[in-house]
């Protein structure tokens, strides 16, 4: 629709998130995974949000892409840890169930919605129909209170070390 290569921006997307997988653990680990995952949902909006305006591709397009990429590291490489996070130990499998029940669902739903959408009312609801949900996943997102990892109590001679090395 925009004029451009869906497979070389796919790319871009995919490479931005590969190389952000590292530095967004480090990050989630200093700010938490639930910062981080807003942080990434925020940064999914904005790039959506922002695609709506393009009539072409252009330079600037691929920046937002880049930020899709990244954003997306940022939810997905805390979400299902936050998952096991919430489980007690013997309902990790239920909790995962869960998770993976819903994600599929909407993998499920949003294709014929937004192919309802671009088919009856033109292709340039998908990046509006993206960013909505996002916004709605963001809204949602905040209403999760535990999930972050807990570091664990220093026992013996190690709570004695004052990490100074």
């Amino acid at each position: 629709v925009l004029g451009g290569s869906f497979s070389l921006i796919l790319m871009v997307c995919t490479a931005a998130a590969i190389v952000s997988y590292m530095p967004v653990g480090v990050i989630a680990s200093r700010i938490g995974r639930k910062k981080t995952i807003l942080l990434g949902v925020a940064m999914l909006f904005t790039a959506f949000f922002a695609g709506a305006f393009f009539r072409a591709m252009s330079a600037l397009l691929y920046v937002f892409f880049i930020l899709a990429g990244m954003g997306w590291a940022f939810i997905n490489v805390n979400s299902y840890p936050m998952v096991v996070e919430l489980a007690s130990h013997g309902d990790t499998g239920k909790y995962t169930g869960y998770y993976y029940t819903v994600s599929m669902a909407a993998q499920i739903a949003t294709p014929i919605l937004s192919g309802f959408l671009m088919d009856r009312v033109g292709y340039w609801t998908l990046f509006p129909y993206a960013a909505l949900f996002v916004a709605m996943s963001f809204a949602t997102m905040l209403f999760v209170r535990h999930g972050d990892a807990r570091p664990e109590a220093k026992k013996g001679l190690e709570a004695l070390d004052a990490g100074d090395d």
